[in-house]
């Protein structure tokens, strides 16, 4: 996780070196052990520091810097922030978590990507770290209901519809009917989810024992639906639709290889069985590919971790797979992708075995 702290004045300075020093404390407790943290500083008072990133312009700075850092700290005029990001803001999903804290580190104010890029958590975890007021306006937060974004971060879920989550907010905000959906395998998360929010949700489908028949659900104009498949059916008129991150996919394949050839395969992989690729948690293959930039821009496009395993810690790794001596003759394992898939899953569930498309094998493990 990759964190930025930008500061204009000598007075900044003084509140950027206590931010930084508290995630430093994060690191050493192992609370946040992959957290990097850069501070930029404007040149007219850089020159008084050590270990900073001078700067003349900050627009330069967030223009190079705004997709490459999970978390921006700004330690100035909530204006000068607003104006600077405004060219580069996209979207609740993909943006980075921006804070804004005055020069005398008074008020921190949560800015952007509250929910889904955790900047509310950041803001009340660091404002009690700095000594500084938490300034929170997300509505749910503010009045202590659902809501879905957080619930879809908390549970290691990607929401397909982003454009919903607004609809369903509002629904909940003005106490209208919202539905919560999915199958079996999500029924105690979901009852667990329906109590603590007493009264806001109602539960459907399966799951729902019958508490909830579909006549009813007839007044239900919005819900939420947990899907795992292309082919599951939608309950609601219109659904806020969340996918759970649960698939890990292990990758072999010849040296060259495009993202564009490996996404081929591993899409043509899930089509085939039914399979959102939306689900996928991380891609892993032997540490042989560490350097295949193919999966590795791949990785980056789905925007997920691409994690590889030495061929000696694979061949460690109990399980019935695809046994290849022309690939342990060359890589060290007599398997690539299913061993690496197996490795990454928590659960060791086969759901896709070796798979094989124009040079690239893959295969799928939750």
């Amino acid at each position: 996780m990759r964190t930025i702290i930008i500061t204009f004045t000598h007075d900044g300075m003084k509140v950027a070196k206590k931010a930084a020093q508290s995630m430093k404390d994060d690191i050493n407790n192992d609370i946040n052990d992959d957290m990097n943290v850069d501070i930029y500083c404007h040149s007219r008072c850089s020159d008084n520091y050590d270990n900073v990133i001078s700067f003349d312009s900050v627009g330069r700075v967030i223009r190079e810097q705004f997709m490459n850092c999970d978390r921006i700290l700004f330690i100035c005029a909530a204006a000068i922030a607003v104006r600077t990001l405004a060219p580069y803001i996209k979207s609740k999903v993909t943006d980075p978590a921006v804070l804004v804290a005055d020069e005398q580190g008074r008020f921190l104010i949560s800015l952007l990507s509250g929910h889904l890029g955790g900047a509310n958590e950041w803001c009340s975890q660091l404002s009690c770290k700095i000594g500084a007021v938490p300034v929170i306006t997300t509505a749910t937060d503010a009045r202590g209901v659902f809501a879905v974004d957080m619930f879809a971060k908390e549970n290691n879920m990607r929401i397909l519809n982003p454009v919903m989550i607004q609809d369903i907010s509002g629904r909940v905000l003005n106490g209208e009917p919202v539905g919560i959906a999915g199958d079996k395998a999500y029924k105690k998360l979901l009852e667990k989810t329906v109590k603590k929010w007493n009264g806001q949700l109602t539960m459907f489908g399966e799951e729902a024992d019958g508490t909830a028949g579909q006549s009813s659900i007839d007044k239900y104009e919005s819900g939420i639906q947990i899907i795992t498949s292309p082919s599951d059916h939608m309950i609601f008129r219109r659904t806020l639709k969340l996918v759970p991150m649960d698939l890990f996919v292990g990758i072999g394949c010849k040296r060259g290889k495009t993202s564009g050839q490996i996404r081929k395969a591993v899409s043509s992989t899930c089509d085939k069985n039914d399979l959102l690729m939306e689900r996928i948690a991380a891609v892993v293959s032997v540490d042989r590919k560490a350097d295949e930039q193919g999966i590795i821009d791949f990785a980056r496009e789905l925007k997920v971790p691409y994690k590889t395993y030495s061929a000696q810690y694979l061949n460690t790794i109990r399980g019935e797979f695809t046994a290849s001596g022309f690939v342990k003759d060359n890589v060290g394992v007599d398997n690539v992708c299913e061993r690496s898939a197996c490795a990454a899953s928590k659960d060791k569930r086969c759901i896709v075995k070796k798979t094989v498309c124009d040079g690239v094998t893959v295969a799928i493990y939750a």
